[in-house]
């Protein structure tokens, strides 16, 4: 017959106590070698989310002219920062898995965003 309640032998819970504080202090994971830093990532989008603000007041009626300007837009953002698009997305797709290091490159484009708009009285 089978009892409805189960008992941890006491080894077992020591056992699984210490595997769980284990695992709760490894290091913290370093990003992959060719990883853009946070300062340059947050250049990067603050630059994409200005294009994409620029493109949008063109309130363009084609959504394939905004494509293609945006994409200009980009290409240019890449030329100006010499960044591929491969280093950008494996950077991107980084920093998205971490959130607390993309809140902390988003709070910086904002503060970017806000400096440009207060110096060159842009709108977004």
């Amino acid at each position: 017959m089978l009892r409805s309640t189960t008992i941890f032998r006491p080894g077992v819970v020591l056992f699984l106590t210490l595997h769980l504080l284990l695992c709760a202090c490894t290091e913290e994971e370093k990003p992959p070698k060719n990883t853009m830093s946070e300062e340059q990532m947050a250049t990067i989008l603050t630059d994409i989310h200005l294009a994409e603000s620029r493109v949008n007041r063109l309130q363009l009626r084609s959504l394939d002219s905004s494509l293609m300007i945006f994409n200009r837009l980009k290409n240019d953002i890449w030329k100006k920062h010499k960044v591929d698009t491969l280093a950008y997305r494996e950077s991107y797709s980084y920093y998205m898995t971490h959130p607390q290091l993309m809140t902390r490159i988003y709070e910086n484009v904002n503060k970017k965003i806000e400096k440009r708009e207060k110096n060159s009285n842009i709108k977004l």
